[in-house]
């Protein structure tokens, strides 16, 4: 399990808003002094997490923005779509990753915990495809 998979799950199991439940994942590993301070601040699995469930695409969190996805959601949603195509790619993340830069056009070579925030809403059968009409 790798850190932002642990955050996922803990912020699955809050009650409050999105972003208060990552921070409430967050403090959880601070004070079981799991990651460091800096790599539990990463903006990029947050960014997907939070992205994804105000929108409606993670179960417990009702949709709450109108506004479009952001960057990070949208590669985590592009994420699902080549997963459904290729469910073995849950398990091959550079090749995952590959797929999803090529996709989406990205440059940056590393996925910064947007696949692992995406492979533990899979995994917890906690991604709601069918939430939202935003394509990737």
């Amino acid at each position: 399990m790798t850190l932002y998979t642990h955050l996922t799950e803990l912020a699955l199991a809050q009650t409050a808003s999105p972003s208060q439940a990552w921070e409430n994942a967050k403090q959880t590993l601070a004070e079981r002094d799991i990651g460091t301070p800096i790599s539990r601040a990463k903006g990029c699995p947050k960014a997907a997490f939070v992205g994804l469930a105000k929108h409606g695409f993670v179960r417990g969190f009702t949709a709450s923005s109108d506004k479009p996805l952001r960057e990070n959601a949208r590669h985590a949603l592009c994420a699902y779509h080549l997963y459904l195509a290729d469910p073995s790619l849950l398990n091959r993340k550079p090749i995952w990753w590959q797929a999803v830069a090529a996709e989406r056009g990205i440059s940056r070579k590393g996925q910064n915990g947007v696949l692992d925030v995406m492979a533990s809403l899979i995994q917890h059968d906690a991604f709601l495809p069918a939430a939202g009409t935003a394509s990737p």
